[in-house]
């Protein structure tokens, strides 16, 4: 039996005789884990010999067998990252498979997994029905399956999966990484600011990470022997490390990284290069208890420019904080110093304010400044018996969007939806990015009826035009939902929700509307 034979007659019976070859090549990362499900016997060796020297992305495939859909199911409920599932129908039923089709995604809920479905009896459950009815990845009947086209079959599902899993691991970094900001203040100092993003590093790269954050002391001149690398944060195996003498194997790495001047990855290992203020750098490297790829570079390429601004600001922060405290000691003699200073310190902390109250993708308010207000409004409603209403805005099909056009179009849409929202409002009314996707209005002296026509102003400009990325035209839609202040009874976490009701009313109802809340207040 050679790779281009058919591995099944055309009765579905199997053809030629496997044989057992050993893997001789190293594996360079975890092996891909593929389950086949059949109940002949002969069906898991003939595949087990057609893959038995396939690799991707310079990692092996691990084959796991089960005879029944039951065992399957079982094993896919305790085996974690099988990837690929080869699916035989007719198995103890006659759907066997395709009721372990539905059980993947509806029981167990995993999506990513790719299922392809292969049979002997294609009669038995017609190509077209399954695929309509059942979320399976690829159906094959068993007589047109060559060792060719089931490797063809495999990659594409192997790199379908692959781009799937990474995506989520990208979601789920850029989750920790907003949510960073919370635990970030301008006037934590330095190096617990390292720290706190050092810890963080390993979980928003989905891996166990050790590593280390210095600043570069003397770089002008670049004399050999001259620089200094003084640790900020350490972790893992190399906490406890207060001095990197020179000419030891770590000053070494890190004169290497400093020559380098880049963020990079190589095999387990992450090196971050943060230029700092007056010429100054700073420095991090990981060691992760796994492979990076390419989408953790680009990760790590995010973190390391949130990571180096916000070094900067401290470091500025930090300065002008000590010239806040020369000024006051030089006051008595040196006044006109003392008030140029201070202008500077004013302008300086004016900048950070509004850094700490602007939504960095955007440009208009983040959710935690908007909070503000929204309370403000809340008490002058109150006290003066004045009206206001909320609009609650999300992105149709935004993950849609973001897997066919990439996160930098997903970016592009969330900023044009900003200024299309922005475009149509009062100069009173305040707009926020509320989180992912949503953004949150709030319409000051507004009742109901004027709150909807804003809010279908909003949806009209939003709608209108597709978002133009890199020469592709995306079309953009939003669902709003609406709420207008009942009164004292009525707290701001209330309208809120509200208003996040009657948004799931518009996405149920079909997408691209306004809808008003319905809901009374208990």
């Amino acid at each position: 039996m050679v790779d281009d034979d058919f591995l099944f007659a055309e009765d579905g019976t199997l053809r030629g005789a496997p044989i057992a070859l050993p893997e001789s090549r190293q594996p360079d990362g975890p092996p891909w884990r593929i389950l086949i499900v059949d109940d002949d016997e002969e069906v898991h060796s003939v595949t087990r010999y057609a893959l038995r020297k396939v690799r991707f992305r310079d990692r092996p495939l691990e084959l796991l067998s089960a005879y029944s859909a039951a065992q399957a199911l079982t094993m896919l409920a305790a085996e974690s990252a099988v990837a690929l599932v080869l699916l035989d129908v007719v198995m103890e039923t006659d759907d066997a498979g395709l009721r372990l089709v539905r059980a993947i995604r509806e029981d167990l809920g995993d999506m990513a997994i790719r299922i392809i479905l292969r049979t002997g009896q294609p009669g038995q459950a017609p190509e077209e029905r399954v695929i309509v009815d059942y979320d399976v990845n690829d159906y094959k009947a068993k007589t047109e399956l060559t060792s060719q086209k089931l490797f063809t079959t495999v990659i594409a599902a192997l790199r379908a999966y692959d781009s799937i899993t990474t995506i989520e691991a990208n979601r789920r970094g850029l989750r920790r990484m907003i949510a960073l900001d919370d635990r970030l203040r301008p006037d934590m100092g330095l190096d617990a600011y390292a720290q706190t993003v050092l810890e963080q590093a390993g979980p928003i790269l989905g891996s166990n990470a050790c590593g280390l954050v210095c600043a570069v002391e003397g770089v002008e001149g670049w004399s050999i022997g001259g620089i200094r690398f003084r640790p900020l944060a350490t972790t893992g195996r190399f906490a406890g490390i207060h001095d990197i003498p020179a000419g030891g194997p770590l000053y070494t790495r890190l004169s290497q990284a400093l020559a380098a001047r880049r963020t990079g990855v190589d095999g387990r290992t992450a090196t971050l290069y943060m230029p700092g203020p007056d010429g100054g750098a700073f420095l991090a490297i990981l060691d992760c208890d796994r492979p990076l790829m390419p989408a953790d570079a680009e990760m790590l390429g995010v973190l390391t420019a949130k990571f180096a601004g916000g070094l900067i600001n401290l470091v500025l922060y930090e300065q002008l904080s000590q010239a806040n405290t020369d000024l006051r000691a030089l006051t008595q003699t040196l006044e006109h110093r003392v008030v140029d200073r201070t202008r500077e310190l004013s302008e300086a902390n004016a900048k950070l304010e509004t850094l700490a109250s602007i939504d960095s993708l955007t440009g208009i308010l983040n959710r935690r400044r908007f909070m503000e207000l929204a309370e403000a409004e809340w008490e002058r409603a109150v006290r003066y018996n004045r009206s206001f209403a909320l609009l609650l805005l999300d992105l149709d099909q935004f993950k849609r969007i973001n897997d066919s056009y990439g996160h930098a179009a997903g970016d592009t849409a969330i900023r044009v939806a900003a200024e299309r929202a922005g475009s149509v409002l009062r100069g009173t009314d305040s707009l926020a990015r509320f989180g992912g996707e949503e953004l949150v209005v709030l319409l000051p002296e507004t009742e109901l009826p004027a709150a909807l026509m804003a809010a279908e102003r909003i949806r009209s400009a939003i709608g209108t035009l597709p978002v133009l990325h890199e020469d592709k035209a995306i079309p953009l839609t939003t669902s709003i939902g609406v709420a207008a202040w009942r009164g004292v009874q009525e707290t701001l976490a209330q309208l809120l929700d509200r208003a996040d009701q009657a948004l799931y009313q518009a996405k149920q109802m079909g997408r691209n509307r306004v809808e008003a809340s319905r809901i009374t207040v208990s």
